[in-house]
């Protein structure tokens, strides 16, 4: 085991145990595809809240980081007004479509890695955390 999968392991086992999972699946997203799926599942005993937004890897300036490029996947609007809360019951899985062909406004979509972000908050309203999986949006023409 390498000193990054052992770093790896440490975070996994530090998040709490009902923490949100994201399917690993897509890892590759098509740029001209009609839309991303992505499967979130909620391990809590009760049913929480989340956002699901999509960040991406910008090198660019001066110093590297994520950047928003969809605040709230669930809406076609990338900057909308106000984000929604998907309810996520409790122990079960759910569909979370990214429409990629129907989305409105910048920032436009570039090929590069990013990730979706899924913030999710419990019924006292507390956000106990976030969970990300990263993707890559990717020119699969021709």
């Amino acid at each position: 085991m390498t000193a990054f999968q052992a770093a790896v392991m440490l975070l996994a086992s530090l998040l709490p145990q009902e923490a949100p999972r994201i399917d690993e699946q897509p890892k590759r997203v098509c740029l001209d595809a009609p839309r991303a799926i992505f499967q979130v599942e909620n391990r809590a005993a009760e049913p929480i809240l989340a956002i699901l937004s999509v960040e991406r890897w910008s090198d660019e300036g001066d110093t590297a980081s994520w950047a928003v490029v969809q605040e709230d996947i669930t809406q076609r609007q990338a900057l909308p007004k106000q984000v929604r809360n998907v309810k996520l019951e409790a122990r079960q899985r759910r569909d979370v479509t990214w429409e990629l062909k129907k989305r409105i406004g910048p920032p436009p979509l570039v090929t590069g890695r990013h990730r979706l972000v899924v913030t999710w908050s419990n019924k006292s309203g507390e956000t106990p955390g976030t969970v990300t999986q990263k993707f890559v949006l990717a020119d699969c023409g021709d």
